[in-house]
C-alpha cells in the first residue's frame, strides 16, 4: 500500500505517532554512524612498517637470490635467520593490523548502507506528505503537516552530513588498507602468517 494512503492517519494522531514512525525509520541507524564518526580512524603503523621494510632490506642484502627463491617457494631455509622470525611476528602484527582495518571498512560499508534505506524511506515519507498536502483545506492540518515535513527534512539533512562523512572516512580508510596491503604481500610466504592473537597462544606461558 502506498505510503500516501497514511497520511491522513498520522496528521490525525497525536505528534508521538509521528515521532514513533519517524524513530522506526531511523532506527539505530544514525546513531550507530554518529558513534562511528567520533573514532579516531585507523592510521598507518608507521613504527611497524618502517621495521618491516629495515628487515626486508636487511634480508635482501644478506641473502642471496637463490636463498631466498628456495624460501619464498618451498619455506626452505640454508641457514636460521633471526630477522626472519622477527618478521614473521612483525608480519603477524601486520596481519592482525591489517585485519582490523578490514573489518572496520565492512563495519562503515555497513552503517552507509543502513543509512541510505533510511534516507529512502524519510525522503518517501516526504514525498508523501507533499502531495497529500494540497487537498488539505483545514489550516490546522496543513500547518502540521508543514511542521511534520520540516522535521522529516531535519532528519535528512542529519542523514546526508552522516553519510557524507562515513564516505569520507570509509575512502580514507581504503587508502590505508592497500598501504597494508601492499606491504604485506612484500613478506615472504606471507599467506602463511598467522595474527597475532594465535601466534601469543602457541608461545611458551611466562613464569
Amino acid at each position: 500500500m502506498a505510503v500516501e494512503s497514511y497520511i491522513d492517519d498520522i496528521l490525525y494522531s497525536p505528534v508521538y505517532v509521528f515521532d514513533e514512525i519517524i524513530s522506526k525509520i531511523i532506527a539505530k541507524n544514525l546513531t550507530f554512524a554518529e558513534i562511528e564518526l567520533k573514532r579516531c580512524p585507523l592510521e598507518v603503523d608507521s613504527t611497524l612498517f618502517e621495521s618491516i621494510k629495515s628487515i626486508l632490506k636487511d634480508l635482501k642484502d644478506e641473502e642471496g637470490l637463490f636463498s631466498r627463491f628456495l624460501y619464498a617457494t618451498f619455506g626452505v631455509e640454508i641457514r636460521k635467520n633471526k630477522r626472519r622470525e622477527q618478521l614473521i611476528y612483525l608480519g603477524s602484527e601486520l596481519k592482525t593490523q591489517h585485519s582490523k582495518i578490514q573489518l572496520n571498512l565492512r563495519t562503515i560499508q555497513r552503517y552507509e548502507d543502513n543509512l541510505s534505506y533510511s534516507l529512502k524511506d524519510l525522503e518517501r515519507l516526504k514525498d508523501a506528505f507533499l502531495k497529500r498536502n494540497m487537498f488539505f483545506e483545514d489550516d490546522k492540518v496543513k500547518n502540521k503537516s508543514k511542521f511534520f515535513m520540516s522535521e522529516i527534512e531535519s532528519k535528512i539533512s542529519s542523514v546526508e552530513e552522516s553519510l557524507t562523512a562515513l564516505d569520507m572516512k570509509y575512502n580514507n580508510l581504503v587508502e590505508v588498507e592497500k598501504l597494508y596491503r601492499q606491504l604485506f604481500v612484500q613478506i615472504p610466504r606471507y599467506h602463511e602468517l598467522r595474527e597475532e592473537t594465535h601466534l601469543l597462544l602457541l608461545s611458551p606461558a611466562r613464569k
